[in-house]
């Protein structure tokens, strides 16, 4: 059975609950009551706390982003990215925030695919690293400068790391490929250390790991 989060936005108790029956509840006979489910906990928090929100508004607010500009250079993409690893579904997930000509934009998604669940949430923050390296060759961005908490990222793309699994193949592959379209620098920011964005992605990554 899928995992479901059922967020009660007006009724006995508004909350967020794990199953049917406990939702149900705290709904059923109570008249006006507002509730929904959701794959995520974070949907149902935004749901229930930002009155219907989109995810990537969600995160925004919930971090304090709404009016925050952190890149002012025209045409230069920043982006942070983590990975992350369900291993009771076997899911990996990606996650990242991106700041563009003073617009912000997040991304989460996962897969079940065994050529990166064998590599657990290392393959998710180089799938996020992908991801953000296709977004500038698709929109012609020609800089780019990517943050990160694990220094794989930077090392098998520049050679520095041997490439010995098909993961980190494919990243080197992915990356040298786009290496004369798209200027990309690497940052390494310490894990957990309160690092705003890197917080951000962190729990986005997690999200894209909650997804089936």
């Amino acid at each position: 059975m899928a995992n479901k989060f059922y967020a009660v936005k007006i009724g006995r108790k508004p909350g967020i609950y794990r199953t049917w029956a406990d939702c149900e509840s705290q709904v059923k006979g109570f008249s006006g009551a507002i509730y929904k489910s959701f794959p995520t906990k974070a949907e149902a928090e935004a749901f229930i706390d930002d009155r219907g929100l989109s995810l990537a508004e969600y995160f925004e607010e919930s971090q304090g982003l709404k009016d925050t500009n952190l890149n002012s250079e025209r045409d230069h993409l920043i982006a942070y990215i983590d990975g992350s690893f369900n291993k009771a579904k076997g899911i990996v997930g990606s996650g990242g925030i991106m700041f563009l000509n003073g617009e912000k934009m997040t991304f989460s998604f996962s897969t079940r695919d065994k050529k990166y669940t064998d590599f657990w949430n290392v393959s998710g923050e180089l799938l996020g690293a992908m991801y953000v390296m296709n977004y500038a060759v698709e929109h012609n961005i020609k800089k780019c400068s990517l943050y990160y908490d694990y220094v794989g990222i930077e090392m098998w793309a520049t050679k520095k790391w041997k490439r010995n699994n098909v993961v980190t193949k494919e990243y080197a592959e992915f990356y040298e490929s786009i290496a004369a379209t798209v200027d990309v620098s690497f940052h390494k920011v310490a894990a957990h250390t309160g690092d705003t964005y890197n917080e951000v992605a962190d729990r986005l990554a997690k999200v894209g790991a909650e997804l089936s």
